[in-house]
Parts: C-alpha cells; structure tokens; sequence
C-alpha cells in the first residue's frame, strides 16, 4: 500500500529535486575536459588579484606620516590618547603593584606601599558578602588566597591594574554607543554591522593597527582590550532598553520625567539585569585578552604564560594560566551577584 504522500505527489517531482545537482555534476565534469583552454578557473591569476593590502598600509603609513588635523597631527593625537590613559594606568598600577614610586629605573624610591595582598583580599571578601553571601566570600577568598600561595600575586596585580581600568572604559563606552544606537535607529542600523564585524575579526588583527598608531607598551595593549571587550557591552545595552516594558516607559511619561530622567531614572533601572550580563561580558572578554595583548607590551599573567610557552614549561604556564582563570571567576560570580538584588551583611 502507497504512502497518501507519495500518492499526492505530482508526477517528475523527483526529476525536477535532482536536475539542478545533475546539472552541476555536468558543468564540474565540462570543465575538466576542457581545462587547458580555461586555466583562470582552476588557478586565479596574480594580475588579477586586488592588492588591497598594499593600499590600507599606504593608508596607515599616510596617517602616521602626513596626517594632520591643522594644530596637530594625527601620530601626535593618537599619542595624546596614550598619555592620558596612561594616567589612570600608573595609578592603578601604583596602587596594586609596585607602590608609588619617586624616581626613575633603579633610582626610584617607595615614597607609599601598595595595597597589602591581606588588606585586598579582605576587601573582596567584604564585597562579596555585601552583594551576595558567604558562599561567595569564601569562593574569593580560596581565589585570591591562590594568587599568594603560589607566587602569582606579582603578576595578577599587573594584570589587575590594567582589567580594572580597560573594564570601566569598556562598561562606558559600550553603555554610551547603545544608548545612542537606542535612541536613533539609523545609528543602530549603522552600527550592527560594525558590531558583527568586529566580533568576527580575528583577534590578532586587532594587535596590528594598535601596535602602529599606540606603539608598543601597556596603554596600547589596555586599548586593544577595550576594543575587543566592547561589543558584547554595546549589544547588550541596545537589547536591554528594548525589552524594558511599555508599561514602565507609559508611567514614567505619566510622571512628566524628561528624556535625561526617563533614561536614568526608569529605562536604566528597569534594564539593570540585561546590562549587567554586558558587564559581565566585558570583564570576561578583558581577561580573556590577557595573553594575546602580552604580545605587544602587557605584562603580569599573560607574560607569564606567553614566557612559559616559548620556554616550553610547562608548570608556570599552568600556575598563571590557573591565576587568570580564578581571577575571571570571582570577577564573573561577583558580577552576576551584582545584577541580583542586594543583600545586606547580617540578614
């Protein structure tokens, strides 16, 4: 007995589902009979090539050699960049690695300790408790406790003083551009692609542009961290404030609230959690980074492990690699504690 599909089918369906591919099969075995006299389509010519490489480094060299904007030029404004992010990146530093320091090279003096590794460790334990619970207090404190047993503590407040600057720079960056894509479509229409774009680019191709315009030092590496921890910030922002309900936005017009007040008063609060999963997004893609912006002048862990694996050795390679992965998780749980409501010490 026929199946009622096979018996409703009209007759020469199944020709017309196999043609096509019949028809290719076809064309592949034309061609290789006749491929002496079509070379081009078994290898591209060179002279047909775009030498589109050659034109974005005459490009770069351009911007880095001749541009200018009338009071300065373009190398002087991407070094202005550098400069003024460096600031807050020595104070972090200062605060968390080496001390404050008078001096240069070996002449420099401790004029204030850095932060004790006790004193910071009981501050993210204090934290913890604030926003979550002991369960938490005590999962940061196994990691930072880590850090010091095993020698990583040098290296992860390095690696810190860079993460907690990139994060916040990322956090506002990102926060800025999806509030604007929000409020003007034909930015956000503009800027998804840019956004797909850059979360597709290999993440090496980011070291290349920022080595040449910022040069080779740990500002440029902290650059190249808030560009490739940004989008996943941005999206979020855009994604929260549209799912924030027309009945909160319906009140908060009832209320009289102007644009700067509906923003920050109502859409912010109410998209908090969506948000949050950006910050979280932020910091663990910062770290993640950690490594690959060694190579052009980030020191702490990713030093650490890029050292280990030209030398091939494989026990410091672990101990930071383990030091960075304990860092992203308790910077991950406290995150995710944070866009929770918050408990009090005590309750």
């Amino acid at each position: 007995m026929r199946h009622p599909a096979e018996a409703e089918s009209p007759p020469g369906t199944g020709f017309k589902t196999y043609a096509p591919w019949l028809l290719l099969l076809s064309l592949v075995g034309v061609m290789y009979g006749i491929a002496e006299y079509i070379p081009w389509a078994f290898k591209y010519p060179r002279e047909w090539v775009i030498p589109l490489r050659f034109w974005i480094s005459d490009a770069v060299k351009w911007l880095y050699n001749d541009a200018t904007f009338g009071l300065f030029t373009f190398k002087e404004f991407t070094r202005g960049i550098s400069w003024v992010l460096e600031w807050p990146l020595t104070l972090a530093k200062s605060l968390l690695s080496t001390g404050f320091l008078q001096g240069q090279g070996s002449d420099a003096v401790v004029v204030w300790p850095r932060l004790a590794w006790v004193a910071l460790t009981a501050c993210a334990v204090l934290v913890s408790l604030a926003v979550a619970d002991i369960g938490l207090a005590l999962l940061v404190a196994a990691c930072f406790l880590y850090l010091a047993v095993f020698g990583q503590w040098e290296s992860a407040m390095v690696t810190s003083s860079s993460i907690v600057i990139a994060v916040p720079l990322g956090i506002a960056g990102g926060l800025a551009l999806g509030i604007a894509a929000h409020r003007h479509p034909v930015f956000e229409k503009i800027l998804t692609p840019v956004l797909d774009l850059m979360q597709t680019v290999p993440v090496f191709a980011y070291l290349v542009p920022i080595l040449v315009l910022f040069g080779f030092n740990p500002v440029a590496a902290m650059i190249a961290t808030i560009i490739y921890a940004m989008p996943p910030m941005v999206r979020n922002t855009m994604l929260a404030l549209h799912r924030v309900p027309t009945e909160i936005v319906d009140f908060g017009h009832m209320a009289g609230c102007s644009k700067r007040q509906m923003l920050w008063k109502v859409m912010v609060p109410s998209a908090r959690r969506g948000l949050m999963v950006g910050v979280n997004q932020v910091i663990m893609l910062s770290l993640n980074m950690v490594i690959i912006a060694s190579m052009i002048g980030a020191g702490g862990l990713g030093r650490d492990v890029l050292t280990a694996l030209r030398r091939l050795n494989f026990g410091a390679g672990l101990e930071a690699s383990i030091a960075i992965t304990l860092i992203a998780i308790a910077l991950d749980r406290v995150s995710h504690a944070f866009a929770q409501p918050i408990r009090r010490i005590g309750r």
